[in-house]
């Protein structure tokens, strides 16, 4: 695809090693919802995988790298897995991880999610999933966070999931899917309590996609917005949504929380939708979009792309942008053809 040649030219430019230029990275290896259906699991970073992504095989990661990637963002997580060894060439190549909670334990376990089992609050759910993943690679055996990791996303686009009308429902929308957000967060410190962790610690977020939350207090017509300002006010009064921290996650959350979001919105409205009013509410929380691609951006992909990273380039707060995605999902079907380099 011609569009490898335009995102690798562009990634390439970046201006600083600070800057995030990320690739968006689950490569489905099926063309159809049914075989999609018949996969074990959606963990692409596990040795199992490793004929995609190692130098061994296909060597993703090192195209990715190549083309200008400084990060690569992750979906499926199956703490089961060994995920060293992704790690550990992923930081060979100079590339950063941003891997994330799958959606196990928030709504596919069955029985035993948190979103039918426990009310949204998914502390026990999570706990023992991160405490794997801990064990299994992301910790070192100094008890330190391997170096290639930067962000854990505890959930991707939680205002669409927990539950599925959070952003258009009653106000019991946010609230859960609030409580959901900090039970799991305050899972992973526990995660690490018990696992001693020390050393430079990661960042942790939290992925909403850019709709507009019309349910939430604040923000009730700007995308994104809303879902942020109500997890903030939620990291803030814990009690007030139904939830007592066993950790300090509002201490966690001032030094360790990046705001993201996913959009397919060009760069150009992007300064007046979301990064002006989020300066004036969040001064001091860094944040980076999750899934960057505008199909039907007004300008060419290049110039689009150089345009939004620009202003991360010009601001204290937008750290940088993951391109969605390296390969085509072809499972997906419809729109999301649209997206993807590489067939």
């Amino acid at each position: 695809r011609i569009l490898g040649v335009v995102v690798g030219a562009v990634l390439a430019r970046r201006g600083s090693s600070e800057l995030m230029t990320g690739m968006s990275y689950g490569p489905t290896p099926v063309r159809t919802p049914e075989e999609a259906s018949r996969l074990p699991q959606d963990d692409y970073f596990c040795d199992e995988a490793a004929p995609m992504w190692s130098s061994a095989g296909r060597g993703d990661l090192k195209m990715m790298r190549f083309m200008g990637a400084n990060t690569v963002r992750l979906y499926g997580n199956d703490p089961r897995n060994s995920h060293d060894k992704f790690l550990g060439e992923a930081d060979d190549l100079g590339l950063q991880v941003l891997p994330g909670m799958s959606d196990w334990p928030y709504y596919q376990k069955n029985p035993g999610n948190c979103r039918e089992g426990t009310d949204f609050n998914c502390f026990t759910q999570v706990r023992p999933l991160y405490l794997d993943n801990l064990r299994k690679g992301f910790l070192t055996a100094e008890g330190k966070y391997h170096r290639s990791l930067r962000v854990m996303n505890v959930l991707n686009e939680p205002d669409l999931k927990m539950p599925p009308t959070a952003t258009n429902g009653g106000r019991d929308g946010p609230v859960k899917m609030a409580r959901a957000l900090i039970s799991a967060f305050d899972a992973m410190l526990d995660a690490e309590k018990e696992s001693n962790v020390t050393g430079p610690l990661i960042n942790f977020t939290a992925t909403f996609s850019f709709a507009v939350c019309s349910a939430c207090d604040r923000f009730k017509h700007l995308p994104a917005l809303g879902q942020m300002a109500q997890l903030d006010d939620a990291m803030r009064h814990p009690e007030a949504y139904g939830y007592t921290p066993k950790n300090d996650i509002l201490e966690a959350y001032r030094t360790r929380w990046m705001h993201s979001f996913n959009t397919a919105n060009p760069a150009s409205d992007l300064e007046h939708m979301f990064f002006g009013p989020y300066a004036e509410t969040f001064p001091e929380t860094p944040v980076y979009i999750g899934e960057y691609h505008s199909v039907n951006a007004r300008r060419s992909q290049k110039e689009d792309l150089d345009m939004v990273l620009g202003l991360a380039r010009g601001s204290d707060l937008f750290v940088g942008i993951s391109f969605f995605e390296f390969t085509v999902s072809y499972y997906k079907t419809g729109a999301e053809m649209d997206f993807g380099i590489f067939g």
